[in-house]
């Protein structure tokens, strides 16, 4: 900088780009419009610093002289700092990138956190080989005793990173220490004096870190002054010794996120010449700071850093709801917003009974939805993040009328119901870019930029766009109605008028009025025959419920068309139960599923209990019901999923919630969206069978684990565990006999590795290793995942039960085989059928149990062992994590086949040969249990491999390689 100027601009990479220009060209004959790869550039935009006196216009103004008070730009190494004069000055985010050919493109972006440097003098950052202080930024500094005190005390950064001081005749070192497994890690700063013991440390000029990147733990300071790690907003600064401390003195402000407060303030000075200030939880278009008390041609310096987060106005799915003319009524459906259009492909047929009106009904659109949406938006599903969306010509809209500034303390609180509803729609869609220039068949000989227009009603009009009102009559043909989204930031705290922190989102479809009367038919399939629940054995069965119309006249309707309203199906169903209709249940709480997929809309009512809700439905529903919508239809309720659009299986919008202890069944596959997650609470079992050490779990959808050690983990609720499958070989060792029985015995156990994600519909067992219980349910862990897959339950009426893994081994010499069967109905064996059931960290026969004890109750989303042979005098099986080195012998290792081995094999000096019988997979490991070859042979395939003399295992058969 040359001079002074009360506003500069700031760049930045926005992660678009900037085609350049675009030009006709013909090649092979073929004329079209094309841009120059070696014009292409990334698009830049520019952040605004200033004060009042940068404002021109109502739009501050980059290199306005003003009063000057923006004097110098100073680098360090590493970061620029501005050096200011006493004045109060604003960030402001962009509002227009700024292309080749001066094209200015809209862009939008809110603050939502904030770091702000300050010094009193630029010195050079530190680096590896300097002579440091470390401060605390309150004129304290850190001493041998990791102790932050008024005395400076010098410290060595070697080029290796390691860092030092002198403390008497001793050298002290700062040394990493950690300790313990998993979440239970915990991460400490210490000292020693050998310097072999000693940490390497990095840093980025101004703080200390040991490792880097989401590993990294950076030096801080507690509320005692004690050196510690990754206290937020108190991290500690380096100071590079060498560089003369300045005596200049100010103090610096940062205000709040509404900008009338101040949040932070801080004398900077000799004794405290640099250190930083954090704002968190921020949604502005502007953070604001102030500096005062320099004296003369003194100069505060600060590098101002911030987090930012691009505007979003894209919803994920919104309701269109109907109005009688009276508006006494209104029924409303939910619908999926898929590549910028609403329904299917684009289209929604809105059908209403007759009573409910055929001429002047009146649409509306209302509800939007996306999990993006921040704390104010309480009832619609949002996660506290930072969206602000809204309709254009919402109520909210018309009032703000295009000017957040005008109406600040409106857009931070406004009553969120009023800004997603609108009652009118475009009749033209916004033209919100230039491209239709360069279609393919344009022709002409103009070379042109690319442009982006940002909406404005102004701009909409001109282009000929009108809003109306959306009154309907039954029989009108399909309406193409344009909709627009905006986001906006809630903060608004920048002195200039004319910028727009507003994005926007354009949306259509072709929306239809029918009115004709359905008649539902509801079909109940059989899906368990009874069930295990807490604390009694179920004999009812349970059913699925799935829907399909009759007109009036009692002709069925073709798949695909018609609707229903939720009251309907509610009375349907308690009249399908009074009459004892084929296989309705006992009660709807004997529903797992309800599918509606092969309707058009499934309606409701939020202001006529006669129509009903879908949340009055669900209530009605098994715990882990199901509800399985049309295509393109939704509802903002957990456990509700969409046919896809190739109609092959159904995606979900909306979390899944699982209810442990209760039946589940899914008869078609669920895909979730990323942003969706399926969520399973497991409980203990009120019998105390579990204890927090090992639980039995199938679940119906995949879970991420780490590919090596089989471990998940889920910070949101603080729990890790790892899934682990019995050994289908050599499964068994250590058996101890007390009388006429086996005592007990090991079962070995593996974790599950080499896999991303666990199968679902596979019973493992697990190794709880960190959670934390709440008392108040009784849940002992959660898993939680995004993205996930929930497969279709391949259980039947007939077969129940999931087969999982087959272990064999022998026991004291007698051949045992145990086979894995997992439940989401929980069921009930008789106890003399011998099996191995969970029980306070082992599994325990059923064949100990007392005479008060008939049966042994499973409950669902749990597993067990059946004893296909042997094992029938073994009362408790222990889990085993070491390898098994107990083996199974044959006397002579020479050429043997057996019927149910499925190979032949023969051992020779240095080698193994095996001959298959039939398909099948082997799997030879050392008397250690290490795998040393797998591989997959074909009925008459011969494999040789070479081995060192010993002991192997093939499948569980003990071979001899001499």
């Amino acid at each position: 900088m040359t001079s002074g100027v009360s506003c500069l601009a700031l760049p930045f990479q926005t992660q678009r780009v900037d085609l350049g220009l675009i030009t006709q060209k013909t090649v092979n004959s073929y004329t079209s419009y094309k841009y120059d790869y070696n014009n292409v550039k990334d698009l830049k935009a520019d952040f605004l610093l200033y004060d009042n006196s940068g404002i021109v216009g109502g739009t501050a103004k980059p290199g306005t002289a003003g009063d000057g008070n923006i004097a110098k730009l100073s680098f360090d190494g590493t970061n620029t700092y501005i050096g200011l004069k006493n004045n109060t000055y604003w960030l402001e985010t962009p509002t227009d990138a700024v292309a080749q050919g001066e094209v200015n493109i809209p862009v939008g972006y809110r603050i939502v956190g904030a770091r702000l440097v300050y010094a009193n003098n630029v010195a050079q950052n530190i680096k590896q080989g300097d002579k440091i202080y470390i401060t605390d930024g309150k004129a304290k500094y850190m001493n041998d005793s990791l102790k932050f005190t008024p005395t400076k005390v010098e410290w060595n950064y070697d080029t290796n990173g390691k860092l030092s001081t002198t403390s008497g005749s001793s050298t002290v070192y700062l040394r990493h220490e950690e300790s313990g497994f998993l979440l239970w890690k915990t991460y400490s700063l210490e000292t020693t004096t050998d310097s072999n013991e000693a940490s390497a440390f990095n840093t980025d000029g101004t703080s200390l870190f040991y490792r880097s990147g989401t590993d990294s733990h950076i030096i801080s300071f507690d509320s005692n002054g004690n050196a510690v790690y990754d206290i937020s907003q108190q991290n500690a600064i380096a100071l590079n010794a060498n560089i003369p401390v300045s005596d200049n003195s100010f103090t610096v402000k940062v205000y709040d996120k509404t900008g009338e407060n101040v949040a932070h303030q801080v004398a900077v000075n000799r004794e405290n010449p640099t250190g930083d200030i954090v704002l968190e939880e921020l949604n502005n278009d502007a953070i604001k700071f102030q500096i005062e008390g320099l004296t003369g041609d003194q100069l505060a310096y600060v590098c101002l850093q911030v987090q930012l987060e691009a505007l979003n106005p894209y919803i994920d799915k919104m309701d269109i709801s109907c109005t009688q003319p009276s508006g006494e009524k209104k029924l409303k459906n939910q619908y999926l917003a898929d590549d910028f259009t609403i329904g299917t492909n684009g289209k929604v047929d809105f059908a209403v009974p007759k009573n409910f009106g055929t001429n002047g009904l009146r649409f509306a659109f209302e509800g939007l939805h996306h999990k993006n949406a921040d704390e104010t938006y309480t009832n619609i599903g949002s996660e506290g993040k930072h969206s602000r969306y809204h309709f254009v010509k919402s109520d909210y809209y018309d009032l703000i009328n295009e000017n957040l500034q005008a109406h600040r303390s409106e857009a931070a609180d406004y009553d969120y119901t009023k800004k997603i509803e609108v009652k009118v729609a475009g009749t033209q869609a916004f033209k919100c870019n230039n491209s239709d220039i360069f279609k393919a068949g344009t022709t002409g000989d103009d070379t042109h930029y690319y442009v982006e227009n940002r909406y404005s009603n102004a701009a909409y009009n001109t282009q000929g766009g009108i809003w109306n009102e959306m009154v309907v009559n039954n029989g009108d043909d399909y309406v193409k109605r344009y909709l627009v989204v905006c986001d906006e930031t809630r903060y608004n705290i920048a002195p200039t008028t004319t910028p727009r922190h507003a994005f926007y989102a354009y949306y259509s479809t072709d929306l239809k009025l029918t009115t004709v009367d359905y008649v539902p038919e509801l079909t109940y399939s059989k899906v368990y025959n009874d069930a295990v629940v807490p604390n009694t054995y179920d004999a009812n069965y349970y059913v699925g419920v799935k829907v399909s119309l009759k007109d009036t006249y009692n002709k069925p309707i073709t798949a695909g068309q018609g609707y229903v309203y939720a009251k309907q199906i509610i009375d349907k169903i308690d009249e399908d139960i009074k009459a004892k209709k084929e296989n309705a249940p006992v009660d709807t709480k004997h529903i797992l599923y309800f599918d509606a997929s092969n309707i058009n809309s499934l309606l409701f009512s939020d202001m006529d209990p006669t129509w009903g809700t879908l949340t009055d439905l669900k209530a009605k529903l098994g715990d882990n019901a199901l509800l399985y919508m049309p295509e393109g239809v939704t509802a903002n309720l957990k456990n509700v999923v969409t046919k896809s659009l190739s109609g092959d299986d159904f995606v979900s919008e909306n979390d899944i919630e699982l209810v442990d202890q209760q039946p589940f069944f899914a008869p078609y596959s669920i895909r979730l969206n990323a942003a969706n997650e399926v969520v399973y609470k497991r409980k203990v079992t009120l019998n105390h069978n579990e204890t927090k050490q090992w639980v039995s779990l199938m679940l119906p959808f995949t879970v991420a684990v780490d590919t090596e050690t089989g471990s998940y983990v889920q910070t949101k609720d603080n729990c890790a565990f790892t899934f682990y499958t019995m050994n289908t070989d050599n499964t068994f060792s250590n058996a101890q006999e007390t009388g006429e029985y086996i005592y007990e015995a090991d079962a070995h156990f593996s974790p599950y590795k080499g896999q991303f994600v666990t199968q679902p519909n596979k019973a493992y067992v697990v190794s709880i290793d960190q959670m934390e219980e709440t008392n108040s349910d009784k849940v002992l862990f959660v898993v939680r995942q995004s993205g996930s897959t929930i497969e279709a339950t391949p259980a039947t009426l007939t077969q129940p039960l999931i087969q999982g893994e087959t272990a064999t081994g022998k026991i004291k010499g007698e051949a045992t085989t145990l086979v894995n069967y997992g439940s989401y109905c929980g069921v009930k064996v008789p106890k003399t059928d011998g099996i191995f059931y969970f029980n306070k960290d082992k599994f325990i026969s059923s064949l100990l149990l007392d005479e008060r004890f008939q049966d042994v109750y499973v409950l669902p989303f749990r597993s067990y062992y059946a004893c296909q042979n042997g094992a029938n005098n073994v009362r408790y099986l222990n889990i085993s994590l070491e390898p098994n080195t107990e083996t199974s012998w044959i006397d002579n290792a020479t050429e043997t086949a057996t019927a149910s081995a499925g190979f032949m094999f023969s051992a020779e000096t240095g080698k193994l040969t095996i001959t298959a019988t039939k398909d099948l997979r082997t799997n030879i490991r050392n008397i250690n249990g290490q795998t040393i070859d797998t591989t997959s042979l074909k009925a008459g395939e011969t494999r040789t491999v070479a081995l060192p003399s010993g002991i192997y295992m093939v499948n569980g058969t003990k071979v001899v390689v001499r």
